[in-house]
């Protein structure tokens, strides 16, 4: 398995930052700067957070903040985390569309509590998602 977190590096204001691995928009968030170096990669979120962390603190602290990191427990209930790309990659099948019932089995396996159909209009709105038919969509 791939893994599907980047931790950046902004060539401009030199702070961390984490998009996912197949992100359209790679810019920093802080500073809009269009450059970036990879710094790691990471099978989930929380991995990647925890890397931006320490590479935003002070070179003097550093281990002490990643040490401190690696003995805070861990909520494994939801491993992975319940984002709007989390849901669409889990509800995109093997031709690119997603549909009503894909989108509703993804909410249950991932534990949310959100509504299918307004995720779907949402996302939508958002231009995250085209709709190609009735309960039918496809990526942007």
């Amino acid at each position: 398995m791939e893994p599907s977190w980047l931790v950046l590096m902004c060539q401009s204001c030199e702070r961390a930052f984490g998009k996912p691995r197949r992100g359209k928009d790679l810019r920093c968030p802080h500073c809009n700067h269009p450059e970036s170096k990879i710094l790691s990669r990471h099978m989930d979120a929380n991995e990647a957070s925890d890397a931006v962390s320490v590479a935003n603190v002070p070179p003097e602290i550093r281990d002490q903040l990643s040490t401190w990191i690696q003995k805070q427990p861990r909520d494994v209930s939801g491993s992975e985390p319940v984002d709007g790309y989390t849901i669409l990659s889990r509800a995109t099948d093997e031709d690119g569309f997603i549909t009503l019932d894909s989108l509703k089995k993804a909410l249950s396996t991932l534990n949310s509590p959100l509504d299918a159909e307004a995720f779907a209009e949402e996302a939508s709105a958002e231009g995250e998602l085209l709709r190609v038919a009735p309960n039918r969509w496809k990526r942007a």
